[in-house]
Parts: structure tokens; sequence; C-alpha cells
């Protein structure tokens, strides 16, 4: 026998985990098991959610015959943060917190003391993230408090599902954002509504733009009046025309719901097979 051969051979009886990860597909890990009494190969296979035939080929089996106490390989997906289900019958997998470290602020951004539905999926965290760094970048804190910080609602509950009175946010692709007035809402609260009157616009359209550069933003809800007056302004900014085109192609989604705040809703990334549009 070859070397290479016998050092591959005695890595096998000597590390039979490491074995086992050369041959579990990617996006699984190995584990190992027991047979208890009375189990069959298949009962094995259910118990651990893998296939017979998978068993039998990572440990190297003739046959289907097993022995209670034999070990058994096989290989376990590996859980990523991921949205299960629609955004209004959904959860979520090992989500996010958009405040990690508790301090209820983030680059342009800061929330509520009190809100605790701070969760998302790993992508929609970075893309709020994204945004709000996005927006300080184009409207600087100090100009005479014309761009304080955006207030963040709610996104989902840590495990997803149901929440409050939202009929969605349950699977970690919504967030809330209130709008920027003058004079500013409460810090981290949505306690005045937006008007033509009161909006600031340009702050606002920092903000917009921002999340509209994310081709994943599937929807924009905002308030019929925030929508009118801001088309209005893009429509005199030559650097703002652009962005028309998605009060046209369905993006932005006028209501007479969202008053003090906008609602964004992210698509399903295509590496979460069980998100659903």
């Amino acid at each position: 026998m070859a070397r290479g051969a016998l050092l591959a051979a005695l890595a096998i009886v000597l590390f039979p985990s490491a074995a086992v990860a050369q041959r579990c597909p990617a996006g699984t890990s190995p584990r190992q098991t027991h047979v208890r009494k009375g189990e069959s190969l298949e009962a094995v296979a259910r118990r651990v959610q893998a296939k017979a035939e998978d068993l039998r080929r990572l440990n190297r089996l003739r046959s289907d015959e097993v022995r209670p106490g034999q070990n058994l390989r096989y290989c376990m997906p590996v859980l990523r943060g991921s949205s299960i289900g629609s955004p209004n019958r959904g959860k979520l997998q090992k989500a996010r917190s958009i405040d990690p470290d508790g301090d209820r602020q983030g680059t342009g951004f800061v929330l509520s003391p009190h809100r605790s539905a701070t969760w998302g999926t790993p992508a929609t965290v970075a893309a709020v993230r994204k945004a709000m760094a996005c927006y300080r970048s184009r409207c600087p804190a100090g100009r005479k408090g014309e761009c304080p910080p955006v207030n963040l609602g709610d996104l989902s509950a840590k495990d997803g599902g149901h929440l409050g009175n939202h009929l969605s946010h349950q699977s970690g692709r919504d967030v809330d954002l209130g709008y920027l007035v003058r004079p500013p809402q409460g810090r981290g609260v949505f306690d005045r509504q937006a008007t033509a009157a009161n909006l600031n616009v340009k702050a606002q359209w920092a903000v917009l733009g921002c999340l509209l550069d994310n081709p994943l933003v599937k929807f924009v809800f905002l308030s019929g009046t925030v929508a009118e007056t801001l088309k209005a302004h893009a429509r005199k900014v030559p650097a703002l025309r652009k962005y028309l085109r998605f009060f046209q192609n369905g993006v932005i989604q006028p209501d007479t719901e969202h008053l003090t705040h906008l609602h964004v809703r992210y698509r399903c990334p295509k590496t979460e097979p069980h998100c659903q549009d």
C-alpha cells in the first residue's frame, strides 16, 4: 500500500469524525449517535433526521443490520440565521439583533429603551445598518438638528411569529422607521404624524434613497401625504429623479395607515430556501 493511502486509512481509524467531515456536504457538519435497543437503521435515520442510505454510506455498512450501542456517524445541516415562511405567517431561525450591545443606538439610528422586537435575519440587520450608515454619511449630524438619528421601531421577535398589533413582522424581514419631522419625534418613539408642512424632506429623502439603493427592498409602505410630498420634491431635484420609478413600479406603497413611520420589507435572499415572499 502506498504511503498516502496508508495514512488516509489510519486517519479514518484514528480520527473518524475528521473522515466524516470530509464526506459531509457543504452546509452540514459531522455528528455521532448510538443505536438504541430495538432500533433499526431506518429508525435511527428518522430519529436523527437523515436518510438510511446516507447512514450506510458514511458508516460503510454492508447491510441494514445494526446492533444496540453501535456508533453511527451522520451529517447534520448547519443552521444559519434565516427567515422561514412569510412576513404574515412565519418565524425566525437564529435571529440577529440590531442592537447586540444593548446601548439603544447605532450609526444614524436610535431605539426606545422599551423596544424588544429588535431581531431580524442577518441579511435584514446588515441591510438596515448599512442604510442607516448611508443616511448618516449623506446627512451628517450637527446641522442645526436637521439630520437627527432615525428612530427605529419593531423588526421581529427573537423567534419570529405574531408580534403585538402587527399583521406582519413575523419572519425577520420587516422594519419600521420613524419619519423625520420638525420638530423631531421623541427619541426612539413614533409620537408625531408627518404632514406636508412638517416633513423634513431633504433628510427623509436621504433615508429613503439609502433604502431604495438596496435591490432587496421589496416594499416601502408610507402615508399617501408623505409619498406625494417626497415625489414632488424628487421631480425638482435632478439627483433624486432616478428614484421616481419606485413610485410607479410598486416598491413604494402609499397608504392611510403609516402616519408616524414608514415600513420597509425586504425580499427573500436566494440563500434562504424556506423563506416566502
